[in-house]
């Protein structure tokens, strides 16, 4: 069993995760905004992070960031409704496991757990 950060603004995409990795019989961990979810991640030991890059009072790439230097092997999958260049480019420099772009495919998040879980 592991436990599954889920960092997003949104009610329903934090929801619809959060049953997904239940579902898979792990612990989640819910956030609404960037603050919260870095708060979550030092407090827990947190296995595998879903965070948004577009949040309140911190945005998914600056959570990224200070995860990484708490805890380098982080993994964390960038979630963006928003994919560009430039925010691609970002969560690779930051060292982001990879991430995903809205909607959200529930077979694409199960595979995600599994391959984050199991590399």
């Amino acid at each position: 069993m592991a436990n599954i950060l889920i960092a997003d603004d949104e009610d329903l995409i934090r929801s619809f995760i959060k049953r997904i990795v239940e579902e898979l019989g792990h612990t989640a961990f819910i956030a609404g905004n960037g603050k919260v979810a870095l708060d979550v991640f030092k407090k827990h030991a947190i296995d595998l992070s879903f965070v948004d890059v577009r949040m309140p009072e911190m945005d998914g790439l600056s959570f990224l960031h200070e995860v990484k230097t708490i805890k380098p092997d982080a993994v964390v999958i960038v979630i963006t409704g928003y994919p560009s260049a430039e925010t691609i480019t970002e969560t690779v420099e930051e060292e982001g496991y990879t991430y995903i772009t809205k909607p959200l495919n529930y077979q694409q998040i199960v595979d995600l757990i599994q391959r984050g879980l199991n590399p």
